[in-house]
């Protein structure tokens, strides 16, 4: 597979193993990091066919199939073993990935790990502090996103969703509730963003989300259960708010104006 790592023939070659065999032949220390362990985490979005490694300088290993990523050390904080398979934590993972991804992806990354545990907002701030104060890390980004985080939020649903926050945390308008749940007759539903006191809310509506009679029937009863206790919800698309976001802040301003 690589200088001086061979496979026993037979069954099909995995992402895995390629993972495995690039950490063999970087050697004792070697992780699996960036784009390739975010791969092998299954964290949102990442898809990736090239294996990375981070080494210790000054170790210099070099093959066309796999790149480097060198270093004089990665903390123990940092490193963990996935399927037998050296590789940087989640969350240094997301860290070393947050300079490559725009800000809507790396927002939906976070707040899914955030959302399947995968780490915490309080583990992932600890680290950038850390790596940010040995100047061993940019991740502007991702600093801004958990400053902007307001404190025990509930995490973001969707790459919809985190759109949709950028657009308002950006704009002029007071600071939603995130995933604020309401009861109406007899029946619990979560809005995405809430403006409890005044009864407004927004809703990111997916495609996906549709599409079968049971669906469209219960989306019904669920508009109807809310417009009966005084509820104004406003839906946005994906199209809405990639093309025409400045509309969309306008329609939430109109409506808190109106409530």
């Amino acid at each position: 597979m690589l200088p001086s790592v061979i496979r026993v023939a037979g069954g099909v070659s995995t992402s895995r193993q390629a993972a495995m065999a690039a950490a063999l032949w970087a050697g004792t220390g070697s992780l699996v990091s960036h784009g390739a362990a975010g791969s092998l985490w299954g964290l949102d979005g990442v898809r990736t066919t090239r294996v990375e490694v981070w080494v210790l300088a000054p170790r210099n290993p070099r093959t066309p199939e796999v790149t480097v990523h060198r270093g004089k050390r990665l903390d123990r904080a940092d490193r963990t073993v996935l399927d037998n398979i050296p590789i940087t934590t989640v969350t240094r993972t997301i860290i070393d990935l947050s300079g490559r991804l725009e800000d809507d992806a790396l927002l939906s990354l976070v707040e899914a790990s955030f959302r399947s545990n995968a780490t915490t907002p309080e583990r992932l701030w600890s680290r950038l502090v850390a790596l940010q104060s040995c100047g061993r890390v940019g991740g502007g980004g991702l600093r801004a996103i958990l400053e902007s985080r307001p404190d025990g939020a509930r995490p973001l649903e969707s790459r919809l969703e985190a759109i949709v926050w950028r657009l308002l945390d950006a704009s002029d308008v007071d600071t939603p509730v995130r995933q604020h749940w309401v009861f109406a007759n007899g029946n619990r539903y979560r809005l995405d963003f809430a403006w409890p006191h005044v009864r407004v809310a927004v809703e990111c509506d997916g495609w996906d989300l549709h599409g079968r009679r049971e669906r469209f029937e219960l989306d019904e009863t669920r508009r109807a259960d809310l417009a009966s206790i005084g509820w104004r919800v406003l839906p946005v698309t994906w199209r809405q708010a990639t093309t025409a976001p400045h509309e969309v802040v306008a329609r939430v301003r109109m409506a808190l104006r109106a409530a």
